[in-house]
């Protein structure tokens, strides 16, 4: 089958930029919102597919983002959607827990969505083709050749070379995996925004896009966060019997499962991201803003990286360390508490933020918390007043 592609020509001013609506009604209000306040016309404005989804809403977003006169892909949810399939077309393994979710939501989404959206929908184009700031800019949902394809930022950067080449593109904004990054690989720019109608499993209700802009005459992105009711959204999926487990997300902002992620993804769980600094592409390179500090917090989610230059001492230690945090004698809320109190007495700042986390996700209040960290404290002061001993011992026998 052809692809369709729209071509948009240049852009000018900034771009906004981002995925998966998923039906989260909520959540395309609040980007409506972002793109007004930042004076961003329709036009201007990006999704990467998949505007129906896991939420409540369906026909409300889809008729919505008609009226808003924003630009979208087709995702691998509105082909489904629009060929009458009696599935979302993901891909996932049958009989796993996505499967069977979707198998609760997309009947829904389709059950409710009218003639009128669905014609939309159809009319949407597999790609987008633009030019910004001298810039070949193609927008796809999965890749070029598999609308259903998941490109994380560990998938290989050949798989994304050879979309490159596809879209003649030297910047791809992509959809599909749910999870912001950006990289560049040999010259060119991977950018994607994540998406607004889930969390981004790193442990916060916060989801995320891209804006675009224009800089002494060089790209410009920044990974931004948006904020927006989910406890409505959630109280919607609740009352239309939709899958708690996807529901429970938009607050815990931990994906219920992790069967689609790989390895490098899956050790990145609860850990938030830091996207706090403005980057410029400059063709052959990125550079950003130096951090305020020695340690940087975004480094955190490049703990499950420290395989790499060590494979299998460091996926024994990642074995380790997940046997050690499992139930057992002590309870998973225990061990919590007895690592935030060491991620102290170590100084780890990484640690201190993680278990930190970890707490609040276990339901250990911040007065539990100060006083493990109090634990830690008498401790390791003990442990430096008791080498006093040996301070005493060797006084008096050099005074001898």
């Amino acid at each position: 089958m052809d692809k369709k592609i729209t071509h948009l020509g240049a852009l000018k001013g900034k771009v906004l930029v981002f995925g998966g609506v998923y039906s989260n009604l909520q959540a395309l209000e609040a980007m409506m919102a972002v793109a007004k306040e930042n004076g961003i016309e329709a036009t201007n404005c990006l999704c990467t597919g998949d505007i129906v989804g896991y939420c409540a809403e369906p026909e409300e977003v889809v008729q919505l983002f008609k009226t808003w006169g924003a630009y979208s892909i087709a995702g691998n949810v509105e082909l489904q959607l629009v060929e009458g399939a009696d599935d979302c077309g993901c891909d996932f393994n049958e009989g796993s827990r996505c499967d069977g979710f979707s198998k609760l939501w997309y009947p829904y989404a389709k059950g409710r969505l009218s003639k009128d959206s669905i014609r939309y929908m159809e009319s949407l184009p597999n790609h987008i083709l633009f030019d910004y700031v001298s810039k070949k800019v193609g927008v796809l949902h999965g890749a070029v050749e598999n609308v259903s394809e998941f490109i994380f930022e560990s998938t290989s950067k050949d798989i994304k070379l050879k979309n490159f080449k596809s879209l003649d593109a030297e910047v791809i904004l992509a959809g599909h995996c749910g999870l912001p990054f950006s990289q560049v690989i040999e010259e060119k720019l991977w950018l994607n925004p994540g998406v607004i109608g889930m969390p981004a499993n790193d442990g916060t209700p916060r989801v995320w896009y891209i804006l675009l802009e224009e800089g002494d005459g060089q790209l410009k992105y920044t990974h931004q966060y948006l904020e927006y009711d989910f406890q409505k959204s959630y109280e919607l999926m609740k009352r239309n019997h939709l899958p708690m487990e996807y529901a429970d997300t938009l607050v815990s902002g931990l994906w219920d499962n992790m069967e689609i992620l790989p390895k490098a993804e899956r050790q990145l769980i609860g850990n938030p991201y830091n996207f706090n600094q403005e980057t410029q592409y400059n063709q052959t390179k990125k550079t950003t803003k130096m951090s305020d500090s020695y340690y940087d917090p975004k480094d955190l989610r490049k703990f499950g990286k420290i395989t790499e230059w060590s494979e299998e001492l460091g996926t024994k230690f990642f074995d380790y360390y997940g046997k050690v945090f499992e139930e057992g004698v002590l309870s998973a809320r225990e061990k919590s508490l007895i690592a935030l109190a060491v991620s102290h007495v170590v100084k780890c700042p990484y640690c201190i933020d993680a278990y930190t986390k970890d707490g609040l996700q276990k339901g250990i209040t911040k007065e539990e918390m100060m006083e493990a960290v109090h634990v830690g404290a008498a401790i390791q002061s003990g442990a430096v007043l008791v080498h006093g001993v040996q301070m005493m011992n060797k006084y008096d026998k050099l005074s001898m």
